[in-house]
């Protein structure tokens, strides 16, 4: 059965958040742990066996507006092939997001449309979600544009260097 989408960006928000910032792992049953590192993303795994999830993650290099705390914030590309489930995107934004607003995520000429739930966004087409992964491979940056809760504009902007290298990996690692 699938992880729900929440539960499982709930944990990878929390996990990142924690290993990115500290450089060291949550006290977890189980622990994420730091992988590799490639250019502007890192590799984590979680688990093992069939239940092994690996997901790249990275923050964004400027946002608006400036007086939001940038280590709040985190793009996810996440892999737990036991459950069918390769190469989901996620963003992880700084504050709550207008609920049932619609965010976009910008690579070169392609715009992609994202739903918001708390201050997590998604993809709701697994057509289009393939689509932007296969955009951010060869793209330079990516931007994630969308409203807070109070209706305030607010963007981040996240660097794509080693997003390839990053998810060849964790198709090799998870499988």
């Amino acid at each position: 059965m699938r992880m729900p989408r929440i539960v499982f960006a709930a944990f990878v928000a929390l996990a990142a958040a924690l290993l990115v910032s500290a450089g060291t792992a949550p006290a977890l049953a189980q622990k994420a742990e730091f992988v590799q590192r490639f250019k502007d993303w890192s590799v984590y795994t979680y688990g093992s066996g069939p239940k092994r999830l690996c997901f790249a993650v990275s923050q964004p290099k400027d946002i608006e507006p400036k007086n939001v705390r940038a280590d709040d914030i985190y793009l996810y590309v996440s892999s737990w092939p036991g459950d069918g489930v390769r190469n989901e995107f996620s963003f992880k934004a700084a504050a709550p997001l207008g609920q049932g607003s619609t965010l976009t995520a910008i690579v070169g000429p392609d715009v992609f449309e994202l739903f918001a739930d708390g201050d997590r966004a998604f993809v709701e087409n697994v057509v289009q979600e393939a689509r932007l992964i296969n955009a951010m491979r060869r793209g330079a940056k990516l931007v994630v544009r969308g409203t807070t809760a109070e209706g305030r504009p607010t963007s981040a902007v996240f660097s794509l260097s080693g997003i390839t290298a990053a998810l060849n990996f964790v198709r090799q690692t998870c499988g």
